[in-house]
């Protein structure tokens, strides 16, 4: 009996001790909750996913000379109609003042979801002519989603020679 009343005055007396330790356990816990924050830096990649998800859809439409609408775009008609149809964002009808929109970044910045600007067909014009939307880009290669006179909405990529020496430019629009 007396050994129980010794564990039991000793519980009692270790229990302040326990709901402080307890208590100092759960103000450290509520602290590390007030300091981490959402982190909200990658946002941008679920506005990339629905932009790039609209582009794909209108794979095949056909070019149509200032076409705005699914059933025939051009090439700026295409990128402000995916932009606004995925993001909300109203951009520009016309190619020439994409320089206008974003800010420009490098090819080695360049991500999915950026414009990447082009001459039109006169390389030596060096304004933008034509526009279309980066999908993928590895460390050799950016390949793009655009509408070309040939072949309405279709993918290319930058290392073909007609692209590669009619760059210009990419600008970012979503951060």
């Amino acid at each position: 009996m007396r050994k129980y009343l010794i564990s039991f005055i000793l519980f009692l007396s270790a229990s302040p001790l326990w709901s402080q330790a307890d208590s100092t356990v759960q103000k450290a816990l509520n602290d590390t909750a007030k300091t981490v924050k959402a982190d909200t830096t990658n946002t941008f990649l679920v506005e990339i996913n629905k932009l790039l998800r609209v582009a794909e859809s209108n794979l095949g439409t056909p070019y149509r000379y200032a076409g705005k609408q699914p059933g025939g775009f051009d090439c700026s008609g295409f990128v402000m109609y995916c932009y606004k149809t995925a993001c909300g964002i109203p951009l520009s009808p016309s190619a020439t003042s994409y320089y206008m929109h974003g800010t420009a970044v490098s090819k080695a910045q360049a991500r999915p979801g950026d414009v990447i600007c082009f001459t039109g067909s006169n390389a030596y014009n060096r304004s933008i002519g034509h526009v279309g939307i980066i999908t993928e880009v590895t460390p050799t290669e950016i390949y793009f989603i655009h509408s070309a006179l040939n072949g309405g909405v279709r993918h290319d990529s930058l290392s073909l020679g007609y692209y590669k020496t009619r760059f210009l430019g990419i600008r970012r629009i979503l951060r």
